[in-house]
């Protein structure tokens, strides 16, 4: 049986449920129409062979034309508390597993991580949560990141080394250690962090995004395009 699946994760909030659909097929290529399947879902942290902190079971129908569409968080015979689960400070991953007969016979059809997409954010007796995130009317344009715990110069503090700095937050599973410019931080462990990005112009209707680390204090350091420890470009956090 091939298990062809997409799911989308967008929200304002945390989540408490997960839209999800699939399209099922049988070994031949056939789409499986109405047709009664038990599927079973777990939530894995970490890594695709991490701890299993949710799991659930569906029985449905899928459509004439083999599609299932199902939430999960809504099935039975639940294990942990998928409203518990703190996004932000992990990686997550999706197993599923599908018994095409209708049982408990459950065959694994792929691990896939989750994406959500989500301005959540710690709560904060501090008044300043209303700048954790700012937007205008097409993107965001400030993002938590994590709280600052350490840094680390790449290079030695003379004028001659490198001016490169490496960021360590609470959200580093997700954000790696962040590439910053600078020969020190002054940033303070424990202090909000947050990257922001800045059009830059020098007059007339071109421009570039810039982008920047910084606390709720007004400190801040240029971040490189790059960020090395993901090998990522900085935009594509936007």
């Amino acid at each position: 049986m091939i298990w062809s699946a997409f799911f989308l994760i967008a929200t304002g909030q945390a989540p408490d449920s997960l839209n999800y659909q699939a399209v099922v097929h049988d070994t031949a290529g056939e789409i499986v129409s109405s047709k009664s399947v038990s599927i079973r879902f777990n939530i894995l942290r970490g890594s695709i062979t991490g701890e299993t902190v949710y799991s659930e079971k569906h029985k449905t129908t899928t459509s004439s034309s083999g599609l299932v569409s199902l939430y999960v968080g809504t099935g039975n015979e639940k294990t942990g508390n998928i409203k518990s689960i703190n996004w932000i400070e992990d990686s997550y991953f999706l197993k599923v597993e599908v018994d095409p007969a209708g049982g408990d016979n459950f065959t694994n059809m792929g691990i896939t991580q989750l994406l959500i997409i989500t301005d959540i954010l710690p709560q904060y007796t501090d008044e300043k949560t209303s700048s954790l995130v700012e937007e205008d009317e097409l993107t965001v344009l400030r993002r938590y990141v994590g709280k600052f715990i350490d840094y680390r110069h790449t290079g030695p503090f003379a004028d001659e080394g490198p001016n490169l700095i490496w960021i360590k937050t609470s959200m580093e599973k997700i954000y790696g250690k962040i590439s910053a410019y600078g020969r020190s931080c002054k940033f303070s462990v424990g202090d909000n962090l947050y990257i922001k990005r800045l059009l830059y112009t020098t007059g007339g209707i071109s421009g570039r995004w810039i982008y920047q680390i910084e606390n709720d204090s007004s400190v801040y350091y240029r971040l490189t395009d790059l960020q090395y420890d993901k090998k990522i470009f900085i935009g594509t956090w936007f």
